[in-house]
């Protein structure tokens, strides 16, 4: 499958998923999505074997810190599909799939666990370790 075709399916099953006909993409080619104070973005990548990547800066200044690592690592160890993780002072959640095999329940599935997870834990890992959410309000 090449990129351009992997891009077209993507763009289907989340425009069946978010029930729009209208996707936006931000100048890096990346769809953004708003779900409560958390933002995801879905993006295809460059090289192949094409992989399909949802992802989410949950927290942005934060320092690294043993504890943050370690409350990263057991949200990871509750959360089938998705990794945690802090980078360049942020905190990161997602989740990536091989593009070749994706089929439409696999992407809404990491979509729903990205943008939920983050709304639900931007909140409890700020007020543990500081930094800032993307959105300050839920709106």
């Amino acid at each position: 499958m090449s990129r351009e075709t992997t891009v077209a399916y993507v763009e289907k099953i989340l425009s069946s998923y978010l029930e729009t006909d209208e996707l936006v993409r931000d100048e890096e080619g990346d769809i953004p999505i708003r779900r409560g104070s958390a933002l995801y973005y879905v993006r295809v990548g460059q090289r192949e074997p094409y992989r399909v990547e949802v992802v989410s800066s949950v927290l942005s200044g934060v320092e690294e810190s043993y504890e943050l690592l370690r409350e990263l690592n057991e949200i990871n160890s509750g959360i089938y599909g998705i990794q945690a993780y802090h980078r360049k002072g942020r905190v990161i959640f997602s989740a990536d799939m091989l593009a070749e095999s994706l089929q439409a329940e696999e992407l809404e599935r990491a979509c729903a666990l990205i943008s939920g997870c983050a709304d639900k834990y931007d909140d409890e890992l700020q007020a543990k370790f500081g930094g800032r959410k993307t959105f300050e309000d839920a709106e």
